[in-house]
């Protein structure tokens, strides 16, 4: 029986064969024939193909996957940064936006002392400083830091005045474009910070995402070309066996057919021998007869002459 070998070079879809090292019953390739000294496993069994075929494409289709969300994270960082640093843009001209309001704000703030004719000496003004103080205490929850002097004088204070209003409500106004101003200048310094590590996460990564995600998906297909290998190699070997079973068949059928055109061939053989020897026997008796024709024929002749002298002999005697 000859060798068989396994041909693995092609288990990504180029091939798979299995041969005998000598190359010999080369077939036609159909249903899982040798077909220049090699079976193709694609041929052995459509069901095993179609499960390989499955496997195959479920491991690309996995792999591919994993590769896309690496992708699609590393552009997801790029992406990001780049928003960060397009919102940081934003924020710079809303900052511009507010700090030019909050400038007209103040200065209107300050002009109305002027309007009002306010002395920034007098209990008026004093009372809007106190105001403001008790105010922002107020919001920090520290009121009771206040002086007894302070808290009743608060307290005591009767309606304000028309200035005392426009005051206080542009210190809300100001207040309030304070508050914005900070909450976009902490986003900036948190965009910045954020932008920082990214770079720098992405420095120490080298690419590390990418690499790793790739060796993931080499690591996928390498297991299910393992795996198909296994299958093919279970698949192969039973057909082997198959093949082999119907070869020792094919064997002991050719085998029985030489035996009978051996004994076929003895059989003729004898009868020839037969018809030889009867051949024989016919020329030798035709051999026979011919010379006994011929004996008769001498015969006959010497009786014809006898006959002849006997004849002289009884015209002499006349005479």
């Amino acid at each position: 029986m000859a060798a068989v070998t396994i041909n693995l070079a092609g288990i990504n879809g180029i091939g798979f064969g299995i041969g005998t090292a000598n190359g010999a019953d080369k077939g036609d390739g159909k249903d899982g024939q040798l077909k220049n000294g090699s079976i193709f496993a694609g041929n052995i069994n459509g069901g095993m193909s179609s499960l390989i075929e499955q496997k195959r494409a479920q491991a690309r289709k996995q792999a591919t996957k994993m590769l896309h969300d690496q992708f699609a994270r590393d552009n997801e960082v790029s992406d990001n940064i780049k928003k960060l640093y397009a919102r940081n843009e934003t924020i710079g001209e809303e900052l511009a936006v507010l700090a030019e309001q909050k400038k007209g704000y103040v200065e209107e703030q300050k002009a109305l002392q002027e309007k009002y004719g306010i002395d920034p000496e007098s209990q008026e003004q004093k009372d809007l400083e106190l105001l403001r103080k008790a105010n922002n205490y107020l919001k920090d929850g520290k009121l009771s830091t206040l002086s007894k002097e302070e808290l009743e004088r608060v307290a005591g204070m009767g309606e304000l005045t028309e200035y005392q209003k426009r005051s206080l409500a542009y210190d809300k106004v100001i207040d309030h474009i304070t508050s914005e101003e900070t909450k976009l200048k902490n986003e900036l310094m948190a965009n910045g910070s954020s932008i920082r590590m990214t770079k720098q996460a992405i420095l120490e990564s080298g690419g590390k995402g990418i690499q790793n995600a790739k060796k993931a998906a080499e690591s996928i297909l390498q297991e299910a070309s393992d795996a198909i290998i296994g299958m093919l190699w279970e698949e192969a070997k039973n057909h082997v066996e198959e093949e082999m079973e119907k070869l020792v068949e094919a064997a002991k059928e050719q085998a029985e057919k030489k035996e009978e055109e051996e004994e076929k061939l003895e059989a003729a053989k004898e009868d020839k021998e037969e018809q030889k020897e009867l051949t024989e026997a016919i020329q030798e008796s035709t051999a026979e007869q011919s010379k006994l024709q011929d004996e008769i024929k001498k015969i006959m002749m010497e009786a014809e002459l006898l006959q002849e002298d006997m004849k002289g002999l009884v015209v002499n005697d006349v005479v």
